[in-house]
Formats: C-alpha cells, structure tokens, sequence
C-alpha cells in the first residue's frame, strides 16, 4: 500500500503503524513520509465516487434480433480505463460497453455525440498482440462477434483498450491510462 493511504489507516485506527514500515525491521517516521499532494489524493477520490445525474446521460437500446434490452449509461467525468471500469462495476452494478451490433455502435456513437465534449469515449474492448496478429476481447467476457475498428487498428504492438470515436463510430486502440469518458452497460 501507497505511504499516504497507510498513515491515513493509522490514524483512523483501522491499521496499525507496524504496516508503515518502509522494510522489515524498520518503522518509518512521519515526517520520512512521502505524502502526496492534495491535489492527486482529491482526484482520486473524485475517480472513485460515483458520477452525479448531470454527468450522465442513460440510454436503452432494444436489440431486434433476440428482443433483448441493454441498458447503457454515458458518463462524462473523464477516467482512464481501469477507473471507468470500477466506476461501472461499483456504482451500476455493469461494466463497460460491448458492442455486438452495427447498429447498437450507431446508436451508441450518436448518443455520445450529442453528450460528450470530447471525440472519444472508452468502450470494454481490450487488444493484445499473438504472434503478427491481435487478440480481441470484451471485459465482460462476452463473445467478440462484431468489430468498427478505423483502418489501421487494433494495434498489434501492445496491449490497449478501446475507444468509440464519436465522430464516425469506429474504434480505436489507445493507452489504457488516457482519461476519457465512458460508456457502462448495466
């Protein structure tokens, strides 16, 4: 665990002070502590919260073909991959968004579009090269039956995620880390 969080433990008394030991026979002194600015510990504490109402945009979509419902929530507040994830996971109880339909990316695309200041919103695709080609897959273990990428994606010379260009619908391998918006499926 990260110092800052460790002493913040210890304070509340929900850790003891043993576990701030910088190794194994040492305690570190408060003021060796390398504690973080405020800033980054309010940002992550605004990436775990969940989004307000006016940050989102809800959208339902009637899949034609099995007559099944998907529901979809559009978060604004800009999170890299793996936040936007837990942001899914912990405040809708889904994940982030596989596309299996030309149709649902459409919808999706246009809906983002009107919603996000921003050209791209993160999508649960994840890539990863295999030999001289990529290994495509939805984070919520879906099947990969559908694929909008622009030309010249997936890259193949790492692992990435995905994102929805709200532009023209296709979709794009970025760095994980990149803040962005997001799309949950719930």
């Amino acid at each position: 665990m990260r110092p800052c969080l460790l002493l913040a433990l210890a304070l509340l008394g929900t850790a003891s002070a043993r576990h701030l030991a910088a190794g194994p026979s040492e305690v570190a002194k408060p003021e060796e502590l390398e504690l973080e600015p405020e800033s980054e510990l309010e940002a992550e504490a605004e990436a775990e919260e969940c989004p307000l109402e006016a940050e989102t945009e809800a959208l339902n979509i009637t899949e034609p073909q099995s007559a099944r419902t998907f529901r979809y929530i559009i978060v604004r507040r800009c999170q890299n991959f793996h936040t936007a994830q837990r942001v899914c996971s912990r405040c809708y109880r889904g994940r982030l968004a596989s596309i299996h339909s030309y149709r649902t990316n459409v919808l999706l695309q246009c809906r983002a579009r009107a919603r996000v200041n921003n050209g791209r919103v993160w999508i649960g695709a994840i890539t990863r090269p295999v030999g001289r080609s990529v290994f495509c897959y939805w984070s919520d273990r879906s099947g990969w039956n559908y694929a909008y990428w622009l030309h010249g994606y997936p890259l193949l010379t790492g692992r990435f995620c995905t994102t929805l260009c709200t532009a023209n619908g296709r979709w794009r391998s970025t760095r994980c880390w990149v803040r962005l918006p997001f799309i949950c499926e719930y």
